[in-house]
């Protein structure tokens, strides 16, 4: 039986929620860290669920964090079983996900490189000799000058 994209979606977020659920509260194995379920990937059959996860620390702890989910997945998938109004439940494979771990190391680059002008900004002057004209930081549109006219609001 093939279900609705709708139904799909919907089934993704109690797969999620749940997972999310048990692993914070009901998960004591001490070889499980801090786990971030990233995203669900569903087939529409409802036959094979992938689990994106991610988590913070060295390679030797994500190893030790997909140990532990293998393991705990048969768990897992009983305690999703609850909480699906299907008469089917999907097979739980856990994958890592990778995206956080780049979105910090593409952070880290573009702190490197805003240091880096910022520092080359102060070593060098600027052109004229003259201190560069900077906005004020108060996030406001600074007002219209003085001479033009400001637009108005009649149609």
């Amino acid at each position: 039986m093939t279900y609705s994209p709708r139904r799909i979606a919907r089934i993704r977020s109690l797969i999620k929620a749940r997972i999310a659920e048990v692993l914070l509260r009901d998960m004591h194995d001490p070889r499980l860290g801090f786990v971030t379920i990233t995203r669900i990937e569903l087939d529409r059959e409802l036959e094979r669920c992938k689990v994106y996860w991610s988590s913070l620390g060295s390679e030797k702890e994500r190893k030790l964090n997909a140990h532990a989910l293998a393991h705990a997945a048969k768990y897992l998938q009983h305690e999703v079983a609850a909480v699906l109004p299907t008469k089917t439940v999907p097979r739980l494979e856990f994958h890592f996900d990778p995206s956080i771990e780049g979105a910090i190391r593409i952070t880290k680059i573009l702190q490197e490189l805003e240091e880096e002008r910022n520092s080359k900004d102060s070593d060098s002057p600027s052109p004229g000799g003259t201190e560069k004209e900077t906005r004020p930081a108060t996030g406001r549109i600074p007002p219209f000058p003085p001479g033009e006219d400001i637009p108005s609001r009649e149609e």
